[in-house]
Protein backbone atom coordinates (compact mmCIF):
# COMPACT_ATOMS: atom_id res chain seq x y z
CA UNK A 1 0.00 0.00 0.00
CA UNK A 2 1.41 3.46 -0.81
CA UNK A 3 1.49 5.94 1.75
CA UNK A 4 0.01 9.37 0.06
CA UNK A 5 1.23 11.09 2.94
CA UNK A 6 4.80 10.47 2.64
CA UNK A 7 7.29 13.60 3.56
CA UNK A 8 8.66 15.40 0.54
CA UNK A 9 12.25 14.80 0.20
CA UNK A 10 14.35 16.42 2.87
CA UNK A 11 11.54 16.71 5.21
CA UNK A 12 12.87 14.62 7.62
CA UNK A 13 16.32 17.03 7.95
CA UNK A 14 14.15 19.79 8.34
CA UNK A 15 10.77 18.79 10.28
CA UNK A 16 9.59 22.55 10.29
CA UNK A 17 9.96 23.16 6.43
CA UNK A 18 12.40 25.85 7.14
CA UNK A 19 15.91 25.38 6.86
CA UNK A 20 17.92 27.17 9.24
CA UNK A 21 20.80 29.47 7.91
CA UNK A 22 24.07 29.31 9.29
CA UNK A 23 24.61 32.70 10.94
CA UNK A 24 27.13 34.96 9.45
CA UNK A 25 30.91 35.01 11.09
CA UNK A 26 31.64 38.10 13.19
CA UNK A 27 34.54 39.14 11.33
CA UNK A 28 32.24 39.03 8.11
CA UNK A 29 29.49 41.18 10.02
CA UNK A 30 31.85 43.88 11.00
CA UNK A 31 33.27 44.27 7.52
CA UNK A 32 29.44 44.63 6.19
CA UNK A 33 28.53 46.95 9.17
CA UNK A 34 32.42 49.03 8.46
CA UNK A 35 31.42 49.08 4.81
CA UNK A 36 27.75 50.86 5.25
CA UNK A 37 30.01 53.39 6.71
CA UNK A 38 31.74 54.10 3.75
CA UNK A 39 30.96 57.85 3.89
CA UNK A 40 32.01 58.57 7.01
CA UNK A 41 35.31 56.61 6.66
CA UNK A 42 35.82 58.29 3.21
CA UNK A 43 35.53 61.86 4.79
CA UNK A 44 37.45 61.07 7.82
CA UNK A 45 40.67 59.76 6.08
CA UNK A 46 40.25 63.25 3.88
CA UNK A 47 39.89 65.21 6.74
CA UNK A 48 43.19 64.01 8.88
CA UNK A 49 45.28 64.36 5.57
CA UNK A 50 44.26 68.21 5.09
CA UNK A 51 44.31 68.64 8.71
CA UNK A 52 48.00 67.51 8.62
CA UNK A 53 49.48 70.47 6.66
CA UNK A 54 46.24 73.31 7.52
CA UNK A 55 47.52 76.71 7.68
CA UNK A 56 45.53 79.74 8.72
CA UNK A 57 42.63 77.41 8.51
CA UNK A 58 40.87 80.49 6.18
CA UNK A 59 41.36 77.92 3.37
CA UNK A 60 38.31 75.93 4.33
CA UNK A 61 36.17 79.22 3.74
CA UNK A 62 35.22 77.51 0.37
CA UNK A 63 33.31 74.95 2.76
CA UNK A 64 30.95 78.10 3.85
CA UNK A 65 29.81 78.47 -0.09
CA UNK A 66 30.33 75.47 -1.94
CA UNK A 67 27.81 73.18 0.16
CA UNK A 68 25.43 76.32 0.07
CA UNK A 69 25.29 75.88 -3.64
CA UNK A 70 24.69 72.34 -3.79
CA UNK A 71 22.29 71.74 -0.82
CA UNK A 72 20.29 74.91 -3.13
CA UNK A 73 20.40 73.71 -6.48
CA UNK A 74 19.65 70.16 -5.59
CA UNK A 75 16.34 72.04 -3.00
CA UNK A 76 15.34 73.67 -6.55
CA UNK A 77 15.97 70.40 -8.26
CA UNK A 78 14.22 68.87 -5.58
CA UNK A 79 16.82 65.58 -7.48
CA UNK A 80 18.48 63.79 -4.47
CA UNK A 81 19.63 60.97 -6.72
CA UNK A 82 21.97 63.70 -8.65
CA UNK A 83 23.55 64.60 -5.42
CA UNK A 84 27.00 63.41 -6.09
CA UNK A 85 26.99 64.20 -9.78
CA UNK A 86 26.16 68.05 -8.53
CA UNK A 87 29.06 67.71 -6.17
CA UNK A 88 31.60 66.36 -8.34
CA UNK A 89 30.68 69.08 -10.99
CA UNK A 90 30.83 72.01 -8.40
CA UNK A 91 34.63 70.48 -7.53
CA UNK A 92 35.15 70.88 -10.73
CA UNK A 93 33.79 73.95 -11.89
CA UNK A 94 36.65 75.21 -8.41
CA UNK A 95 39.74 73.36 -9.62
CA UNK A 96 38.89 75.00 -13.26
CA UNK A 97 38.40 78.39 -11.79
CA UNK A 98 41.32 78.48 -9.55
CA UNK A 99 43.28 77.11 -12.48
CA UNK A 100 42.07 80.23 -14.30
CA UNK A 101 43.43 82.40 -11.38
CA UNK A 102 39.68 83.00 -10.25
CA UNK A 103 38.15 83.37 -7.05
CA UNK A 104 35.88 80.73 -6.81
CA UNK A 105 33.74 82.77 -3.81
CA UNK A 106 32.53 85.46 -5.91
CA UNK A 107 30.58 83.19 -8.79
CA UNK A 108 29.72 80.46 -6.27
CA UNK A 109 28.18 83.45 -4.56
CA UNK A 110 26.26 84.69 -7.19
CA UNK A 111 25.02 80.78 -8.24
CA UNK A 112 23.41 81.18 -4.34
CA UNK A 113 21.78 84.26 -4.91
CA UNK A 114 20.01 83.15 -8.06
CA UNK A 115 19.46 79.86 -6.90
CA UNK A 116 17.42 81.43 -3.98
CA UNK A 117 15.65 83.56 -5.66
CA UNK A 118 14.82 81.12 -8.24
CA UNK A 119 13.68 78.79 -5.64
CA UNK A 120 11.50 81.01 -3.94
CA UNK A 121 9.67 82.42 -7.19
CA UNK A 122 8.78 78.88 -8.11
CA UNK A 123 7.87 77.58 -4.76
CA UNK A 124 10.57 74.80 -4.49
CA UNK A 125 11.90 76.72 -1.55
CA UNK A 126 8.54 77.65 0.18
CA UNK A 127 7.35 74.71 1.17
CA UNK A 128 7.28 73.76 4.75
CA UNK A 129 9.74 72.15 6.87
CA UNK A 130 13.26 71.39 5.46
CA UNK A 131 12.97 72.82 1.90
CA UNK A 132 12.10 76.01 3.87
CA UNK A 133 14.62 76.72 5.81
CA UNK A 134 17.36 76.10 2.71
CA UNK A 135 17.20 79.60 1.59
CA UNK A 136 18.03 81.19 5.30
CA UNK A 137 20.90 78.55 5.45
CA UNK A 138 22.58 79.10 2.67
CA UNK A 139 22.41 82.75 2.87
CA UNK A 140 23.32 82.40 6.76
CA UNK A 141 26.80 80.42 5.88
CA UNK A 142 27.62 82.79 3.11
CA UNK A 143 26.98 85.60 5.45
CA UNK A 144 29.09 83.40 7.87
CA UNK A 145 32.06 83.50 5.06
CA UNK A 146 32.03 87.44 4.62
CA UNK A 147 31.82 87.94 8.26
CA UNK A 148 35.28 85.89 8.31
CA UNK A 149 36.80 87.90 5.68
CA UNK A 150 36.29 90.95 7.97
CA UNK A 151 38.61 90.16 10.53
CA UNK A 152 41.68 89.38 11.26
CA UNK A 153 43.11 85.88 10.38
CA UNK A 154 43.61 85.25 13.81
CA UNK A 155 40.38 85.55 14.91
CA UNK A 156 39.28 84.38 11.22
CA UNK A 157 40.28 80.60 11.76
CA UNK A 158 38.15 80.11 15.18
CA UNK A 159 35.37 81.33 13.07
CA UNK A 160 35.67 78.80 10.21
CA UNK A 161 36.26 76.28 12.67
CA UNK A 162 32.81 77.29 14.37
CA UNK A 163 31.27 77.75 11.09
CA UNK A 164 32.84 74.07 10.12
CA UNK A 165 31.09 72.50 13.29
CA UNK A 166 27.97 74.57 12.71
CA UNK A 167 27.64 73.11 9.47
CA UNK A 168 28.48 69.80 10.23
CA UNK A 169 24.62 70.22 12.24
CA UNK A 170 23.27 70.97 9.36
CA UNK A 171 24.46 67.94 7.75
CA UNK A 172 23.38 65.84 10.74
CA UNK A 173 19.51 67.45 10.56
CA UNK A 174 19.84 66.66 6.83
CA UNK A 175 20.64 63.12 7.11
CA UNK A 176 17.86 62.55 9.98
CA UNK A 177 15.42 64.25 7.66
CA UNK A 178 16.62 62.29 4.64
CA UNK A 179 15.73 64.68 2.18
CA UNK A 180 17.18 67.45 0.17
CA UNK A 181 20.45 65.51 -0.54
CA UNK A 182 21.43 61.94 -0.99
CA UNK A 183 22.13 60.66 2.45
CA UNK A 184 25.55 59.28 1.93
CA UNK A 185 25.99 62.58 0.98
CA UNK A 186 25.16 63.81 4.34
CA UNK A 187 26.92 61.65 6.02
CA UNK A 188 30.05 62.22 3.47
CA UNK A 189 29.80 66.15 4.43
CA UNK A 190 28.81 66.14 8.37
CA UNK A 191 31.87 64.20 8.92
CA UNK A 192 34.19 66.08 6.61
CA UNK A 193 32.59 69.57 8.79
CA UNK A 194 33.06 67.94 12.03
CA UNK A 195 36.74 66.95 11.64
CA UNK A 196 37.94 69.75 9.98
CA UNK A 197 35.92 72.01 12.16
CA UNK A 198 37.29 70.74 15.25
CA UNK A 199 41.00 69.89 14.69
CA UNK A 200 41.42 73.30 13.42
CA UNK A 201 40.09 74.36 16.48
CA UNK A 202 42.84 72.59 18.51
CA UNK A 203 45.24 73.40 16.13
CA UNK A 204 45.09 76.85 16.65
CA UNK A 205 44.59 76.73 20.19
CA UNK A 206 47.98 74.40 20.34
CA UNK A 207 50.34 76.69 18.35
Amino acid sequence: MTDSAAPAPGAADDPGGIRDTAPRPAWLRALIAVGHRWPSLLALAWAVYSLSDVGDGLEYMILFILPAAGYLFLAVADRPRITWAVVLALLAAVVVLRALDIDPWPPLASVVIALAALGLVNGRLRRPRVFALQAPGALAFMAAGLLVLSVPPAAGGYLVAAGLVGHAMWDGFHWRANKIVARTFAEWCGMVDLVLGLGLLVVLITR
